[in-house]
């Protein structure tokens, strides 16, 4: 379990300060990148101490690894929004992967440093256990997801949720590799373009079809 985790569930005071510190981390690393960006600058603009800010992230990479962690139930509870009001089927399941795409493409400036910290996550210690949680967690938004909007069709699905869950967020994170690499509007367009790709590949893999 992360820092993070135990003052959100012991008091409303510990989540309000939680949020303020990964809504000013994410406009500070967008602004200054994540090399120019720093511990005390995020703790000033959360208005928290740093020693705060150090209880709760051990570093700049848990902080970004939980500002991601962040939006991704973001997306999630707008998912399950749309889910309530009817958004089933394979309809609902390629706007989920729009809402996920879309998150993405806003927070481009992240790509490198997102990179860097899957590589950094090849290492074993304390900061791979956070790797590996946020993986894990946003592998069992996207299976719950699948779930919900697959819930009248589970046995049409050519693969059980789980695994297609993992397809999509492996699909995701290599996408966040190439914009990573892309250096103009040109190649930014071909990351967009395989996004739309991938969207058709799942629109027609997603359930099997009757013969």
């Amino acid at each position: 379990m992360t820092k993070s985790r135990e003052p959100i569930a012991r008091n409303a005071r510990g989540a309000r300060s939680i949020n303020r510190i990964l809504d000013a981390a994410a406009r500070i690393f967008g602004r200054e990148g994540f090399q120019g960006a720093s511990m005390s600058a995020v703790a000033r603009a959360a208005g928290v101490s740093k020693g705060l800010l150090h209880y709760h992230f051990d570093s700049k990479e848990h902080l970004l690894i939980e500002a991601q962690r962040a939006t991704f139930r973001q997306i999630h509870e707008r998912f399950e929004e749309r889910y309530r009001a009817g958004m089933i089927g394979l309809d609902g399941a390629t706007e989920v992967l729009d809402n996920l795409w879309e998150a993405i493409r806003e927070m481009r400036s992240w790509a490198p440093f997102m990179v860097e910290i899957l590589a950094l996550g090849a290492h074993r210690g304390p900061f791979r256990a956070y790797l590996d949680e946020f993986v894990a967690e946003s592998t069992q938004l996207l299976q719950t997801g699948i779930e919900a909007v697959f819930s009248d069709q589970h046995d049409d699905l050519a693969i059980p949720p789980e695994r297609l869950a993992r397809l999509v967020r492996t699909s995701m994170f290599g996408l966040i590799v190439e914009l990573a690499y892309a250096k103009d509007d040109e190649a930014i367009g071909r990351v967009d373009q395989t996004y739309l790709d991938l969207r058709e590949t799942f629109s027609t893999i997603a359930l099997r079809r009757n013969p």
